[in-house]
């Protein structure tokens, strides 16, 4: 027998989990299907978010406040303070994303990866699910594709509808080690360096008592080798006596969002709809807020009788609305920093230095997490300005 829903949602990270609550809270019968054999499974261990993201049921997965950042570039290193943020412990938020989700009346399957799309005509009409010798065929009004951009079956509509894979060009490889034994566990550092994360960078974030993540993220790179140099070779002091005991590898798409994040059936939501911030790679914000979205015009089209592309135009018109900008801001200073990078860091730390609020913009600007005015603050500095070039300075500045 045939199973069917109002909603399936194909994939459990932060997207996925967000609109499955929403859609379930509107109403509709929905099912959210899992790759991996635990929420939380697929997550690398920490992730760095805004505070205003964190609602009440969240708190419990909050590992660390970002009160101090230390910015390296290859010659030049700073120290700012100020309210950054907090890091979350991805593995607890995940789950208790999927509580919530529950709660609302969303069913939830776990190591159910879904292979293929039903699609009849040109709307899709349902997922092929199949696990080893197990295999189902689901049904539903409408999918929608939170499967991120990590691995094969991942980015349906992307490949399976759009007959495209993401480009590689702008296609950044990660790798992160949860590390023991680590001396200085209160502060973060950020290494701008071309050598160990070309059109990237590298971290060391707090994880809690004696406990960091180091991690590295660039376009063309090795993740394993790469990271693995930047800890021997860059001599980290709070890391000298740590050891891994975890690693987490991924990859992100920086080229922007999809042109179409929605087709006959399908809405795309989060990495997989290509809704990431080129500068720093964040994604989780914009996960959240797109996947709330999808869920709510996905139960509405249902209620409308009309799932066509159409009947789902008003997604698209929504998250855009709220982020094409500072999407696009991303992504026009990304590739101004992608020329002469380690000279341009060099630069642009000197430029910070003695700013103390300038270099909380900074901080905002690359986080994505506050833009506004700490970017027309940023970008308006005189020395700065030179750094990214007038033209840059020119089209961000003029993002509505």
């Amino acid at each position: 027998m045939v199973e069917r829903y109002d909603v399936v949602v194909a994939g459990g990270g932060p997207a996925g989990l967000a609109a499955a609550r929403v859609a379930a809270a509107e109403g509709g019968k929905v099912l959210l299907l899992e790759l991996q054999a635990q929420i939380g499974g697929q997550a690398q261990s920490a992730t760095w978010v805004p505070a205003d993201v964190i609602t009440p049921p969240l708190k419990k997965s909050i590992v660390a406040n970002m009160k101090e950042i230390k910015l390296h570039s290859p010659h030049k290193e700073l120290s700012t303070s100020g309210d950054f943020g907090v890091i979350v412990d991805r593995r607890l938020f995940d789950k208790l994303l999927a509580a919530e989700a529950v709660a609302s009346g969303a069913e939830l399957w776990v190591s159910s990866p879904v292979k293929k799309l039903l699609v009849s005509g040109d709307v899709v009409q349902g997922v092929h699910v199949e696990a080893g010798d197990w295999a189902d065929r689901i049904e539903s009004e409408i999918i929608i594709d939170a499967t991120g951009a990590r691995g094969e079956w991942s980015s349906l509509l992307l490949r399976k509808m759009l007959k495209r894979d993401w480009k590689r060009e702008l296609l950044a490889l990660s790798n992160e080690y949860l590390m023991v034994n680590v001396t200085n566990d209160q502060s973060a550092d950020l290494f701008f360096t071309s050598y160990f994360a070309p059109l990237g960078h590298a971290w060391v974030y707090p994880f809690g008592k004696r406990f960091a993540m180091a991690g590295v993220q660039g376009v063309r790179i090795h993740p394993d080798a790469a990271l693995d140099e930047f800890i021997g070779r860059r001599g980290v002091p709070r890391l000298e006596r740590a050891v891994p005991v975890a690693a987490f590898r991924g990859q992100l798409p920086l080229e922007g969002p999809l042109n179409q994040t929605c087709a006959n059936g399908i809405i795309a939501a989060g990495g997989a709809a290509g809704q990431i911030y080129a500068l720093s790679g964040q994604g989780l914000r914009y996960a959240l807020r797109c996947g709330e979205i999808a869920g709510k015009v996905a139960i509405d089209a249902i209620t409308e009788g009309d799932v066509s592309m159409g009947g789902l135009a008003d997604y698209e018109r929504q998250w855009r609305a709220e982020f094409d900008a500072e999407l696009r801001a991303g992504q026009l200073l990304h590739s101004s920093l992608s020329v002469s990078q380690d000279q341009q860091m060099d630069a642009l730390l000197g430029a910070l230095e003695d700013k103390p609020k300038l270099q909380q913009a900074f901080i905002d600007v690359f986080t994505g997490f506050r833009l506004k005015g700490p970017l027309e603050a940023l970008l308006k500095d005189e020395e700065i300005s030179r750094i990214f070039g007038r033209e840059t300075i020119e089209k961000t500045l003029a993002l509505k």
